[in-house]
């Protein structure tokens, strides 16, 4: 089993090694031309900072999910842009190449997980017209860094919508899905949500995998959350046979100490259950790299296999 890194190393920041973003606002207060070179300077310091922590997530055995800031304003539809309009395209273009190269030479496994407001079941047209040109860039970055089309890259989305019956849920869903790209429809996966009116694994399993046989992620504290009378193991071993042939990529975090259960800690003090499974595990806490360590120094100190 790997541990994975979501987005950003807290070590790497140290070093100044970040993401950089830009607003609407922004843009489109400055004369257009001068909004492009910026945008184009901040794009290719994010695939510069996505290249340096991938290296860095192949020399500690991490996997890596990429974080869905990289490309502000590129699927926006008022500020209008697409790569090839950025004055220093040719630069991003490298960095591309880079990138292709760091996973090629390293083998190491990438993921990504579009935001919560990505709804393909949405009864909003517009809504499902903005989650599709979002998922599709997405896939057709991961196409130019040289990600397999496949499960092993995996493109982790939730339902995020209970409107109706099962049937009719999953029927729009599937109307939506069907209009993606070939490439992004194979990376796709969906998680279990931690809301009691939301997905459930119990609901995925029974409802969802089974007309759309798509694999199911499973988070260990939505489960918690939102368990549906299914053990925390009847629901994991569920969802690893989901997978098929290919490797499960999970998501394991712990509650931060409050009101809110479903908040993520900064750190993760209990050991998990794999139940004798073979999985990678994004590791979804505050912390990032240094909750990692942390956790690896508890597993090696429990009787819990992790």
């Amino acid at each position: 089993m790997r541990y994975g890194l979501c987005c950003i190393s807290l070590k790497l920041k140290e070093d100044n090694v970040r993401h950089q973003t830009m607003t609407y606002k922004r843009f489109s207060s400055l004369p257009r031309e001068e909004a492009l070179e910026i945008l184009g300077d901040r794009i290719h310091n994010n695939l510069i900072t996505t290249a340096k922590t991938m290296l860095f997530c192949a020399e500690n055995n991490y996997v890596y999910r990429v974080s869905s800031d990289i490309f502000p304003l590129i699927t926006y539809d008022e500020a209008n842009v697409q790569l090839e309009d950025l004055p220093n395209y040719d630069h991003i273009q490298k960095a591309f190449d880079l990138i292709s190269q760091i996973i090629s030479n390293t083998g190491i496994r990438v993921s990504c997980h579009p935001s919560e407001f990505n709804v393909l079941a949405s009864l909003n047209p517009r809504a499902v017209d903005k989650t599709i040109k979002e998922l599709n860039f997405y896939s057709s970055f991961f196409d130019r860094i040289g990600c397999e089309a496949n499960y092993n890259n995996p493109m982790n989305l939730h339902v995020h919508n209970k409107s109706g019956t099962y049937e009719e849920v999953i029927e729009r869903f599937m109307r939506n899905f069907n209009r993606l790209h070939p490439n992004c429809r194979s990376r796709l996966v969906i998680e279990n949500d931690d809301k009691i009116n939301c997905w459930s694994v119990k609901e995925l399993i029974e409802h969802f995998n089974p007309a759309t046989n798509i694999p199911i992620t499973f988070d260990y504290l939505h489960h918690k959350c939102n368990p549906d009378n299914l053990s925390e193991q009847e629901a994991l071993q569920s969802c690893h046979l989901t997978w098929g042939k290919y490797k499960p990529l999970f998501h394991y975090s712990e509650s931060r100490p409050g009101n809110n259960p479903r908040a993520h800690a900064d750190y993760a003090e209990n050991a998990f259950d794999v139940y004798g499974l073979d999985f990678d595990v994004d590791m979804e806490l505050k912390m990032k790299d240094y909750a990692i360590e942390h956790h690896n120094m508890i597993c090696k100190g429990s009787l819990v296999e992790c």
